[in-house]
């Protein structure tokens, strides 16, 4: 019944993903995020939802390998044993071919579905999908029965439930990474969280894989030893890979997150310094200085126009700076004494050329005459 199982499960998985995922399921959770992506990554982002309910699914055999590795009981034990009928009842045994059957499911829909998919992946998948089918000719021609077959099936059970168990974090963390792309500080968690479960996960693997085969190796083949290690190196390369592709998406995360705290750091200070109060004090500080700077400014002349009418206009009074009031025109000929005609220049009476006194022209000492000096 193994072609029969795999087949269904296959038509079934296609048909909720044509009917029920993509049109419908896929774009009201995810959102803009899937309507706005181009196929291949909606077909990858398809493929993790699938893939971690069919897992999900799976963890459903752990009762059973509980009761046949942990508890020693045999594969047609019942699943219940409170009823009379047995023969009738869903064994042990059953569900784990179901789950044993169900990997290959996983994996064939992944190679075929996904648009683009990664060399070490495709290995992977390829090398599990084999080993299953090994798995079964063994299995089938040593009748169901014998050493060799019962230790293939249990194999292939360690290495499924270590995947099943361990890969459903990475599916997870795609997930949420898709829904939650605007918090990099939770998916800096998460990512991590899946990277450290995948290296915790091979670890133990490598454990439990190294107890059995010590069990075993002497009662095994040559030609069962050398291909089991190949596949063995294979399979933990793929996880170590998946988890090194976790830890780069955590690292990712972090440096978004800093990214993140620096740009609401500096929002925050900008929001001070623009504050009103702020910018109140800074009035008060400009007034301030230029209070000071009118303090050490030189003392000026005021020339008031008093009552008695000494200046020719009475009730008008004026500020005239102090080096205007020593200004004195030039000569009767439009130039001063130095060559420059200064008669129709203005004066910026902002920027003046201070007196500096009185001093006698050398030529016009000769002829008598007086120069007067800016």
């Amino acid at each position: 019944y193994s072609l029969p199982v795999v087949g269904i499960e296959l038509c079934v998985v296609w048909m909720l993903v044509h009917y029920i995922l993509e049109p419908y399921a896929m774009p009201r959770v995810f959102g803009p995020t899937y309507t706005k992506m181009d196929i291949v990554s909606r077909r990858s982002l398809t493929n993790h939802v699938v893939s971690f309910f069919l897992k999900v699914l799976c963890c459903s055999g752990a009762y059973a390998i509980w009761q046949a590795f942990i508890a020693q009981r045999p594969f047609y034990a019942p699943i219940k044993t409170d009823h009379d009928f047995h023969e009738a009842t869903f064994t042990i045994g059953d569900l784990l071919a179901f789950c044993y059957l169900t990997v290959p499911t996983i994996y064939l829909f992944e190679i075929i579905y996904r648009a683009n998919i990664s060399i070490v992946s495709a290995v992977h998948h390829i090398g599990a999908v084999s080993i299953n089918i090994m798995g079964l000719i063994i299995i089938l021609s040593h009748g169901q029965r014998g050493f060799i077959a019962e230790t293939e099936f249990k194999l292939i059970l360690i290495y499924g439930t270590f995947e099943m168990i361990f890969e459903i974090f990475p599916h997870l963390a795609v997930i949420l990474y898709r829904l939650l792309r605007d918090r990099p500080a939770f998916l800096y968690k998460v990512f991590l969280a899946a990277a450290c479960g995948i290296f915790t996960g091979t670890f133990l693997e490598q454990i439990a894989i190294g107890y059995f085969y010590s069990r075993v190796w002497k009662r095994l083949p040559a030609s069962y030893k050398a291909i089991g290690l190949i596949l063995h190196v294979c399979f933990m390369a793929a996880q170590i890979h998946g988890g090194r592709v976790c830890l780069q998406i955590a690292r990712k995360m972090a440096k978004e997150m800093k990214a993140k705290d620096v740009e609401a750091q500096e929002a925050d200070v900008e929001g001070v310094t623009t504050t009103p109060m702020s910018m109140a004090c800074a009035d008060g500080a400009t007034g301030v200085a230029m209070g000071q700077l009118q303090a050490k400014r030189p003392p000026t002349k005021a020339a008031a126009l008093s009552k008695d009418g000494e200046s020719g206009s009475t009730g008008v009074a004026a500020e005239i700076p102090d080096h205007l009031s020593k200004w004195t025109p030039p000569d009767e000929m439009g130039f001063s004494t130095d060559g420059v005609d200064v008669t129709d220049t203005p004066r910026d009476p902002d920027y003046p050329t201070p007196p500096v006194g009185e001093e006698s022209h050398p030529q016009q000492a000769k002829n008598g005459t007086k120069r007067t000096s800016f």
